[in-house]
């Protein structure tokens, strides 16, 4: 059931990075990759979210058994996921926009947030109602037990 509950979590953490990625920088779905000219932009959108995906996973159940207080866990899971979000948008942004034309740093953060904030607040309350509703806290599943009450 523990593998059930890693692979559960992986799997959505890893589908809203890509909802994430792939809404907040389609209007860069026509621009050359500077590292790779073949590569499209979905290639991109799908490919890196897994590694931040395996490590909000291990920190998460890490977390867990430190913290052992849900709401404590879930804030910090969140704030690294938004964290990741934003530096997988910074490099789709820098690798697709800035490397072919002259952007500061603070013009490069400025776009990847004003692209991003919508969803990643989006794909944020959808992950934090996830971790608040779903039994991935527990390590014991509560099994449903039939009772019977015998009258006499």
């Amino acid at each position: 059931m523990k593998i059930l509950k890693i692979i559960m979590f992986f799997v959505i953490v890893y589908l809203l990075s890509v909802f994430t990625g792939y809404f907040s920088t389609i209007d860069y779905q026509e621009t050359v990759s500077s590292s790779c000219l073949e590569c499209s932009l979905l290639r991109d959108v799908f490919i890196l979210p897994v590694f931040s995906s395996i490590v909000l996973t291990f920190l998460f159940f890490v977390l867990k058994k430190i913290l052992k207080k849900r709401m404590l866990t879930s804030a910090i899971i969140l704030v690294l996921f938004i964290v990741f979000g934003l530096l997988n948008n910074y490099y789709i942004f820098a690798d697709r926009i800035s490397a072919w034309s002259s952007f500061s740093l603070e013009s490069e953060i400025i776009g990847v947030v004003d692209d991003s904030y919508v969803y990643l607040l989006i794909s944020a309350v959808i992950l934090f109602v996830i971790l608040m509703r779903l039994n991935i806290f527990n390590s014991n599943p509560v099994l449903l037990q039939e009772t019977t009450q015998f009258h006499e």
